[in-house]
């Protein structure tokens, strides 16, 4: 029998004395799932904001933008809203939404989201009619708030519909002649409010201060940024951003690490918008920073929530580089920054002090990548590195750390790079200073009664040095892929010791040394060794990366060192434990300058239409939309430059991630050609080293905007 309240009427009329003594016993197992629902619920309070699965959207008369869409999925109604003097209703229309009713959760759940969302871009060809009338917005569905609420699905969009009206599965649709009026208003960035109910009444409601001082929070938090200032992180609820956005570990190390690097940063917002969303607000400015190795604009998000004391927090944050003439208005000295408001609240200790921007602080020490030069975007494109979304790309600093306990440490070293060398340098031999006599000839490898008594190995001072000159000599060794890198390894006793973990043989391990050392170049980032003791075994423990033409390997490096009658140490065991530990970062700081060099000149004869120069930039095998192989891309770029040549390829706002076989590139681009023909949109290159240059391994665009023209 089913326990109250879910029990059928009829079983009560039944059994009246069962029914009875089932309500009793139901009753008190309800009381404590009531308890302990509450307690859930307390204890949610504290990590999470309550917000109404209905939710009833507010428009406040403070820091609203120029024009906004709303969406009430009761009244089923679409609105478009400007703000000309006053804010006001410019057209509204009929919709339809998900097919049930609700908030989205879950893929597939055919509902509509109630959130703040943004356009992203317009969807003009490819799509059904019946269904989509042919012409699509898309949004940032989902939102930093929506993953860190759990919300799973993508591609909620605003659409029409081809043959009427009729519920969807999950996006808004009106009119075809609807569309076809607002589509251009629906510009990329333009707010979109999706609620159940949305506060119907004639006038705005007045800010009750909340939406004022989110706008110089914002400002605030600008200002520490361009401080270079660590209360920059104290804006931050670190486990909701970790959530909804990226590892906030790896985002304060990135920050920290520019902090130092960078002589100075400026950042200028347009003025600060703010909206309400359903247990969160969301500010956004149009942007511009420029610092000593980078210049951009773009559009900032910043999505906040109350923490259990009361203060905003920023749990999620977007950026969209995009060209709004920024640059060209600070080049000529017209770039204004937005006047803050005077503080409405007694919250202004948030509030870090504001920079000097005419006289920026300078860092301890500080190493500019380009010292004392401002970056144009019209110059040689100078990269920002972002951790990659890409799940095939590297995501770094998320791998373990190494093993805990106290390790004897040796004096540190230097984070160990070594770019691609020269046939010539390769001629030379490793320096006496940095290689320990391994006397030159691999057939004097340890022989089986080259070892010590087991008495235990001691660091001393003297044992401490030699280990660090000999790990730096085989580090060195492999860099240079110099054959001499098998004379550290003890070949008999490799993987024999019971005290060594069991990998490899001596065989496996030399012939994938010797197909690495036979590469045509390599690179290899490593930090610094931490030093163990295991018994008459010294361990050393480094977080390495390699990369070569057969991709990129990241990971903790383990080996194994015994000491001879000889005196010298020699490999006995390793291990290579895969894992993310922030070496992709330092890189891509050391080859973004060879990046940027080379996609300037591949932009330079593009522009100049010079055809033998643009296609030296590509790999035989290289893919550009659709077009296979360099002699297809040669025999399209070759006809088209025969009728309009390109007058204009400016490329703003470079994006560098790793991918498992070399750069991934994301850029804004726009292009115009001699027929007076224009577009603009997002360029992605994936790109290979060949030992010489960085050339195109397969190019993708996405356009922005209407005015489509060929490239």
């Amino acid at each position: 029998m089913t326990c109250w309240p879910f029990s059928p009427v009829r079983s009560w009329l039944i059994w009246p004395a069962e029914a009875q003594a089932v309500l009793l016993s139901c009753r008190a197992v309800w009381q404590r799932l009531g308890l302990l629902m509450a307690a859930i619920t307390i204890a949610g309070a504290f990590a999470l904001p309550v917000y109404a699965e209905d939710w009833r959207a507010s428009l406040y008369d403070e820091g609203l933008p120029s024009h906004l869409v709303a969406v009430d999925k009761h009244r089923q109604t679409f609105l478009f809203f400007e703000k000309k003097s006053p804010f006001k209703l410019k057209y509204s229309y009929p919709c339809v939404t998900g097919q049930l009713p609700g908030d989205k959760k879950v893929s597939g759940d055919l509902r509509t989201p109630e959130g703040v969302y943004f356009v992203e871009y317009k969807i003009a060809d490819g799509l059904d009619f019946e269904e989509y009338g042919g012409i699509a917005y898309t949004l940032n569905y989902p939102n930093p708030v929506d993953r860190l609420r759990g919300k799973t699905g993508h591609g909620i969009w605003i659409h029409s519909k081809g043959y009427g009206l009729v519920p969807t599965r999950g996006c808004v649709a009106i009119g075809l002649d609807d569309i076809g009026q607002i589509g251009p208003r629906l510009t990329p960035g333009t707010a979109v409010v999706l609620a159940q109910h949305l506060d119907d009444q004639p006038q705005l409601k007045a800010d009750d201060g909340t939406a004022r001082h989110l706008r110089q929070l914002m400002h605030a938090w600008s200002d520490a940024w361009a401080s270079r200032s660590s209360a920059m992180f104290d804006y931050y609820d670190a486990a909701s951003y970790s959530k909804g956005t990226e590892d906030f570990s790896i985002f304060r190390r990135n920050k920290e690490r520019l902090f130092k690097l960078l002589d100075f940063i400026k950042i200028y917002n347009r003025e600060i918008h703010v909206l309400e969303g359903p247990g969160y607000w969301v500010t956004w400015a149009e942007q511009f920073y420029t610092a000593s190795n980078l210049s951009t604009e773009g559009i900032r998000r910043l999505y906040w929530q109350r923490g259990a004391d009361s203060r905003f927090r920023i749990v999620g944050m977007e950026w969209t580089p995009r060209d709004m003439g920024m640059h060209a208005d600070f080049k000529q000295g017209r770039l204004v920054a937005w006047r803050v408001p005077p503080t409405a609240t007694d919250a202004a200790f948030e509030a870090p002090r504001p920079p000097r921007l005419d006289m920026p602080e300078k860092a301890g020490s500080p190493v500019a990548v380009l010292p004392g030069r401002q970056v144009a975007l019209s110059e040689p494109l100078i990269p920002q590195h972002i951790p990659p979304a890409v799940p095939a790309e590297i995501e770094w600093g998320q791998g373990r750390s190494m093993e805990s306990g106290q390790p004897q440490l040796l004096p540190p070293l230097s984070v160990s790079t070594a770019p691609p060398v020269s046939p010539e340098a390769e001629a030379h031999p490793l320096s006496e200073a940095h290689s320990p006599d391994r006397r030159s000839q691999s057939a004097l490898m340890p022989s089986e009664s080259s070892v010590v008594p087991k008495t235990g190995l001691h660091l001393d001072a003297a044992t401490q040095k030699t280990l660090e000159q000999v790990y730096h000599a085989w580090e060195e060794s492999f860099a240079r892929r110099s054959q001499d890198i098998m004379t550290f390894y003890d070949r008999t006793a490799y993987n024999q010791l019971p005290q060594t973990p069991k990998g490899e043989s001596w065989k496996t391990v030399q012939g994938r040394l010797l197909r690495q050392v036979s590469l045509p170049w390599l690179r290899l980032i490593s930090k610094p060794p931490l030093w163990t003791v295991e018994g008459e075994l010294a361990v050393s423990k480094s977080h390495q990366l390699v990369v070569s033409p057969a991709g990129a390997r990241e990971g903790l490096h383990m080996l194994w060192w015994r000491k001879g009658h000889d005196g010298q140490f020699y490999i006995v065991a390793s291990q290579f434990k895969e894992g993310n530990h922030e070496l992709a970062a330092l890189y891509l700081e050391e080859v973004s300058t060879a990046v940027s060099t080379d996609l300037e000149a591949w932009r330079k004869a593009w522009e100049e239409a010079r055809l033998d120069a643009y296609m030296a930039f590509y790999m035989r095998d290289a893919v550009q939309q659709g077009r296979r192989g360099v002699q297809n891309i040669r025999h399209q770029k070759g006809g088209l430059w025969g009728r309009v040549k390109p007058v204009m390829v400016q490329l703003t706002g470079l994006r560098l991630s790793m991918d498992r076989q070399g750069i991934r590139a994301d850029m804004h681009q726009v292009y115009a050609d001699s027929a007076g023909r224009s577009d603009r949109g997002i360029k992605t290159l994936h790109l290979r080293f060949d030992g010489k240059r960085w050339r195109i391994q397969n190019e993708e665009w996405s356009a922005l905007g209407a005015d489509m023209g060929q490239q």
